[in-house]
């Protein structure tokens, strides 16, 4: 392959040994997966089983001797209740003796079933007529008073073995893959352009060898059905079984929970449904590199058809991201993390192409850059590719895991650098002007923030913190322990405190040759201002401050600076999502006020 190293050097295979961690998490994963087992054998299975075997078992009248519904009470102030019954009946004139009530013995308050079946054979016992219990004819001592299989109860128990089960026994095969991975696979040689995982590593990769890359909306897929079917398979038996006996004793609270979990549960369901339909709309899409490998030193470029009409004016934002990921290593750091080391923003090239359309795009990669890494590695780094449309009423939105190499090469097809399509610079003032009212000034420039700029986002912070604050209510309300109340209605409250904040402040900034001054309001009272003199202005600097997801892309938001002297500084723009946008208003103030932009953080 032209650009490609003819030399490689071979290394000792290496055995890396698990990380200790991985342990810690195994012993939390066993519970679940248990657990799940379990309540799938013996909740599920087993009823099942039961009720097959008795659908050849014959009706027998028999005499109720005693029965009595059982109440059990629980620590947390919960009821359950179960039937105990001993019934007298003959099979061939012999007289046996059953104590069997129903399929499902455990005790439980899901309905009213076991309420219904112990006034039933209550009533027959002091009334003394017979009642129909179902005989097994091959072992007549084998009976039962209620065969009545429960759709509701098994729905519950089924749901719950899924989120238990599969919850843990994922987490335990992807713990058995990695220690596999870590401690059997040998490395290849070594070639000193392509990173430490051999010569052409992109080649051994599946997912990669042939250049028809597929985007990870196959896993989203898979994850947005799963969530919702196991989800909605816990909450609608749930829903159907308590929702009227709480309407009718006045649990309202309880009903609004569950309520509110059947409607989480039919979004979801809606979540499920519109990522089928946008795989059905835009199909397989795959990107083809060009060069492949995308080359540090060099280009990358990339081509994406799509099955849609083309149309003037359609954009799509294009994204190539260098990420270190670092997983957890069970000694002091458990959470896995990334971390974000080079972005480029531009946009794509749109052609017709047959009865679709094509995208296009290249981008320029700096040499100082790391290679794509192996992921199954503990610390690696990996490449993405972002492509989101722009186009009101177009949603779409794909992610490209890609392999990029130091190989130097140039694309033979794609010219056009994408940070330097022209559409760019008029989306990202669109972007600016959303956010804030810009007025020039002679010398500078006045930026005004309004209150409720970001309101979509704001509301959803508040939605999220009263539910957790109502959790913690609700679970204080049913007898749990003080400490889940304090700590969720604690985080709720606070959360939604960040989000009236982000609801009601304001902020208005002046910046010129002669300094700077900021005022911040909340609620249009005057909270903080700043003031500083041209000589106190250190520079500007821009800085990534959390960020939104949408689909498979995710954007950055950033907040814009002034570092004065002595090390404070001084929030001139905020909520600015793109790097490209915040980099255009970068330029935009360091060009009207002659202030130094500031690298790093």
């Amino acid at each position: 392959m032209r650009g490609a190293a003819s030399s490689f050097q071979r290394v000792a295979p290496k055995r890396e040994k698990p990380p200790g961690g991985i342990w810690v998490l195994a012993l939390f994963a066993v519970p679940f997966a248990a657990a799940g087992i379990g309540i799938f054998v013996f909740m599920v299975v087993s009823p099942l089983y039961d009720w097959a075997r008795m659908q050849t078992w014959q009706p027998v009248a028999a005499q109720v001797e005693s029965a009595t519904l059982q109440s059990h009470h629980g620590s947390k102030g919960g009821t359950t209740h179960s039937v105990s019954v001993r019934y007298r009946y003959e099979v061939g004139g012999v007289s046996y003796t059953g104590q069997r009530a129903a399929i499902h013995e455990r005790a439980d308050n899901i309905g009213s079933f076991q309420e219904q079946l112990g006034r039933r054979l209550k009533r027959a016992q002091q009334t003394g007529e017979p009642v129909q219990v179902w005989v097994n004819v091959r072992n007549p001592s084998d009976s039962i008073a209620d065969r009545s299989l429960r759709p509701g109860l098994l729905s519950l128990a089924l749901g719950l073995s899924l989120l238990a089960g599969g919850f843990g026994l994922l987490v335990l095969t992807k713990i058995v893959r990695a220690v596999w991975r870590g401690t059997l696979t040998e490395p290849p040689a070594q070639d000193a352009t392509s990173s430490d995982e051999g010569p052409s590593p992109w080649l051994h990769r599946a997912e990669w060898a042939d250049n028809s890359i597929r985007s990870d909306q196959r896993e989203t897929l898979k994850a947005a059905w799963f969530i919702a079917l196991v989800w909605n398979a816990v909450a609608i038996p749930l829903m159907v079984l308590k929702l009227p006996g709480t309407w009718a004793r006045g649990s309202f609270v309880a009903f609004g929970a569950m309520a509110f979990f059947g409607v989480l549960g039919a979004c979801l369901l809606v979540w499920a449904v519109r990522a089928t339909l946008d795989a059905r709309r835009f199909g397989d899409a795959r990107l083809v590199l060009d060069p492949f490998p995308g080359a540090i030193g060099g280009h990358f470029g990339a081509t994406l058809a799509l099955p849609m009409a083309y149309a003037p004016g359609l954009g799509f934002v294009t994204r190539l991201l260098c990420i270190r990921y670092e997983k957890g290593n069970g000694r002091g750091n458990d959470e896995d993390n990334e971390y974000e080391l080079w972005r480029a923003e531009g946009m794509a090239q749109v052609q017709p192409q047959g009865n679709g359309v094509a995208l296009s795009f290249r981008f320029d990669v700096p040499a100082h850059l790391p290679a794509s890494q192996d992921p199954m590695v503990q610390q690696h780094h990996g490449w993405r590719v972002e492509v989101q449309s722009t186009t009101p009423g177009l949603k779409f939105a794909r992610g490209f895991v890609v392999p990029v190499y130091a190989t130097g090469l140039t694309s033979t097809r794609l010219s056009a650098d994408a940070t330097q399509h022209p559409g760019l610079h008029a989306l990202m003032s669109k972007e600016l002007s959303d956010l804030a009212s810009v007025q020039p000034l002679p010398g500078g420039v006045e930026l005004y923030f309004a209150a409720g700029r970001r309101w979509a986002s704001s509301l959803m912070v508040l939605v999220f913190g009263a539910i957790f604050a109502g959790a913690g209510w609700f679970a204080g309300k049913q007898g749990a322990p003080m400490l889940f109340p304090i700590v969720f209605c604690g985080a709720g409250c606070a959360i939604m405190l960040g989000g009236l904040y982000e609801l009601a402040n304001s902020l208005r900034v002046h910046i010129d040759h002669q300094g700077l001054w900021t005022e911040r309001r909340v609620l249009g009272v005057v909270t903080v201002r700043h003031q500083a003199r041209a000589e106190q202005v250190v520079g500007l600097r821009l800085k990534e401050c959390g960020g939104t997801r949408s689909g498979s892309s995710s954007v950055p938001n950033y907040r814009l600076m002034a570092e004065l002297q002595g090390g404070s500084r001084v929030t001139l723009a905020e909520g600015v999502r793109g790097q490209a946008a915040a980099k255009q208003l970068m330029q935009m103030l360091q060009s009207r006020s002659g202030y130094t932009a500031l690298d790093g953080p």
